[in-house]
């Protein structure tokens, strides 16, 4: 078995699931009394001393060390942030824009749909006050001078059609509940419904553009690394929440390197925005790759909350609100 340093021994013991939960993993393994309360063994209350908060201090920071080195001995690495792809390996890095003017064009033609929609979903059936009114007002201003603006984008004969055909369908449902002050729900529905395909056909043209670009970049990438390092290559995307499952730059990279689940080589960062969350992330998945196979023989044992089995074994035992 591989051998490991002793600050990456250490750290195993802390990796972020070590460290909040050893301490609990007997009781629930166990099943606790009936009559304990939490926080108590036999009836008494345990006390944390400070001593061992220093000493979680310290465990996290040589995680944290051990996890900067395993990155640096990761690369190189491809982050997928915003509009952007960056390569980094070693001191090189290599950033270029996937996002171009016609996908944020037809993005935006959907947005004006979606606006519509979530300007008035919350207040159909009942008279719209005159907030909402300013509302639908500024929205329908901004939508023709978007609509007018139009004939200068360059777009295929049918593509522009698409374009005007949703926009005037969005202006037509705000015109509608200005002058009504008031719009029903079954309406609502019915736009949506109408307007779905030609909603769909931007995204599905939308996200070819983006994956052309992705692709033409990548194609670059792959003929400057060695093959060593094409084969070391590592990628995280790094998105929301909502597209997370099955999100386009992940099924790209997930194809390209032929990985068919997250964790190994493709990595998803969720929540966050910034370059170097995804960097972390890469550095705690590779670590924590390391800890699962010298602990548990399973290299994907670190990829489930530690504490899952014992909960399971708990609440076998101790139904919510038993």
């Amino acid at each position: 078995m591989k051998k490991f340093s002793p600050s990456v021994l250490v750290s195993a013991l802390i990796a972020c699931q070590f460290s909040c939960s050893l301490s609990c993993l007997p009781s629930f393994a166990d099943g606790t009394k009936s009559g304990d309360m939490p926080g108590t063994s036999n009836g008494v209350e345990i006390k944390m001393q400070p001593q061992f908060q220093e000493v979680n201090d310290k465990f996290r920071q040589i995680y944290a060390e051990a996890r900067t080195r395993t990155l640096k001995k990761s690369q190189p690495v491809i982050i997928a942030v915003n509009d952007v792809i960056t390569l980094v390996d070693g001191a090189k890095r290599d950033s270029v824009p996937v996002i171009s003017e016609k996908y944020t064009l037809l993005k935006s033609v959907d947005h004006i749909v979606l606006a519509a929609f979530v300007a008035l979903e919350l207040d159909t059936d009942e008279p719209l006050g005159d907030e909402k009114l300013k509302q639908l007002r500024d929205l329908e201003s901004l939508s023709q001078k978007a609509l007018s603006s139009l004939s200068n984008s360059g777009l295929k004969v049918d593509v522009l059609d698409r374009q005007q055909q949703l926009i005037n369908m969005a202006l037509k449902v705000i015109d509608t509940a200005v002058k009504e002050r008031k719009f029903s729900s079954e309406a609502l529905t019915s736009f949506c419904r109408d307007s779905r395909k030609m909603v769909m056909q931007n995204v599905d043209e939308a996200v070819a553009d983006q994956l052309m670009a992705v692709n033409q970049q990548v194609k670059k990438w792959h003929n400057e690394l060695s093959v060593e390092k094409w084969k070391a290559l590592n990628v995280v995307v790094v998105s929301g929440h909502m597209p997370r499952q099955l999100n386009s730059n992940m099924q790209y990279f997930s194809k390209l390197l032929k990985q068919k689940r997250e964790g190994a080589h493709v990595y998803y960062c969720e929540g966050l925005s910034e370059e170097a969350d995804g960097l972390n992330l890469v550095g705690t998945h590779i670590l924590d790759k390391e800890i699962a196979v010298a602990f548990f023989n399973d290299e994907w044992r670190m990829h489930r909350d530690l504490l899952s089995d014992g909960a399971a074994k708990y609440l076998s035992k101790h139904p919510p609100l038993k």
